[in-house]
């Protein structure tokens, strides 16, 4: 396993950004987290944003890798197929205020342990709503980034699209994480961590 990932299997709470290209394997990194949390024990909640989940879990199996997640709760994003124990969905992503408490709704019905451990899928895709609006992606970082990710004793790991995301979006997930990890094909490099910037 890359000792990148073994690093962050191990921390105590923080943000984790995975960033990675069109031409990349995220998918990898993601198996290599679950496989790792399983391993411990862990059994993260997942958000799946437009279907990110089932395009990872059918790029490893096209690769001959299977994960079995069907117990693992999951909040859905939009998108339209069912993977995973799906706790429930949040359709409208415009109105900050009432997206934050449909999401804290739904997390509850998630066990305490797995709220512990989060992982995020296609955080480039949710601001599509609102990407020539500036503005409005500052309110995305102020309302549902910083509120909604509390760190405190938890993980979070956030995957990225840099092909796709904007470099507002980009710089301001990088800034907000206390980790950074870059995806390189199937490789990944550790590029940022506490006490180390990019």
């Amino acid at each position: 396993m890359n000792a990148g990932i073994e690093g962050i299997l191990e921390i105590p709470d923080g943000i984790v950004l995975v960033e990675y290209g069109a031409r990349d394997h995220p998918e990898w990194a993601f198996y290599e987290i679950i496989r790792g949390w399983k391993k411990r024990g862990k059994v993260p909640l997942i958000i799946d944003i437009w279907d990110t989940l089932h395009i990872f879990l059918q790029n490893l199996r096209f690769s001959g890798a299977e994960i079995d997640i069907e117990d693992f709760p999951v909040i859905k994003e939009r998108g339209t197929v069912i993977v995973g124990n799906v706790l429930g969905r949040i359709d409208v992503v415009e109105d900050f205020e009432h997206h934050v408490a449909v999401y804290g709704k739904i997390a509850k019905k998630a066990p305490k342990e797995s709220r512990k451990y989060t992982v995020v899928l296609g955080m480039e895709k949710f601001p599509f709503v609102f990407l020539d609006d500036p503005p409005k992606i500052e309110r995305y970082f102020e309302t549902v980034t910083r509120r909604y990710l509390s760190i405190e004793g938890r993980v979070n790991v956030l995957f990225l699209n840099r092909s796709i995301a904007s470099e507002y979006l980009t710089k301001g997930l990088e800034q907000d994480s206390d980790y950074v990890i870059r995806v390189s094909k199937r490789k990944t490099h550790l590029i940022k961590h506490p006490g180390e910037g990019i």
